[in-house]
């Protein structure tokens, strides 16, 4: 081969591995987040317990690292807690309520690196929340009554610190980027002093998100 066709050559290579091999670094985005919480307890002490519905909703940022890798920290209004049952007392229902100010700190993964069509992602980290509040309603029997969970016996922890895991779907539409996920939270601290009780919550959300700047 000659000298010629072997810089040709070479001259190609190193286009293809321009194009391939360093595609831009997304701008930073910010938005939105809004979603339904289905949460529950882990734990010891596990009584007859069932799923709660819930709200979640707040603000995030997502800032890029690389094309693929990006930094997604948040701040949450989350509803946790459960519902409860007895089945030795019919008609007996009761429900714990416990919102919170979380603030998850999450790396992001792109999937596919194209910038064009849907992105799928996965996303997992650390998160510390702070209760807003928390509510104990019983009904049954003729009873119907709400107190504050500071009015129960043992220590209602005010921090919780958990870990947070999902999957999505990013759709650039217009310049926006809209998204889909399911993540699962899964809480590391015991709700209260008196209990072997921790949070879980499962929860699907969708994101609007703004670029700004790079």
């Amino acid at each position: 081969m000659r000298f010629s066709q072997v810089g040709a050559l070479s001259l190609l290579l190193i286009g293809a591995s321009t194009v391939n091999g360093q595609l831009p670094t997304p701008p930073r985005r910010f938005g939105i987040t809004l979603g339904a919480n289905s949460a529950t307890f882990g734990g010891n002490d596990l009584g007859s317990v069932s799923r709660r519905t819930g709200l979640l909703a707040g603000v995030l940022a997502v800032m890029p690292i690389s094309p693929t890798v990006s930094f997604e920290p948040e701040v949450d209004y989350t509803m946790k807690g459960a519902n409860a049952s007895d089945p030795s007392v019919p008609g007996f229902s009761g429900s714990l309520t416990m919102n919170y100010l979380q603030i998850p700190a999450l790396m992001r993964f792109e999937l596919a690196a194209a910038t064009v069509g849907p992105k799928p992602f996965i996303y997992a980290g650390p998160a510390v929340a702070f209760k807003t509040s928390c509510t104990f309603e019983v009904h049954g029997q003729g009873v119907s009554d709400s107190s504050s969970c500071d009015d129960a016996e043992g220590n209602v922890n005010s921090t919780d610190f958990s870990l947070i895991g999902g999957v999505g779907i990013a759709f650039n539409m217009g310049g926006r980027t809209v998204g889909l996920a399911a993540r699962y939270d899964y809480s590391l601290s015991k709700v209260s002093s008196a209990a072997d009780l921790k949070h879980r919550v499962l929860s699907i959300l969708a994101t609007l998100e703004f670029p700004s700047g790079r």
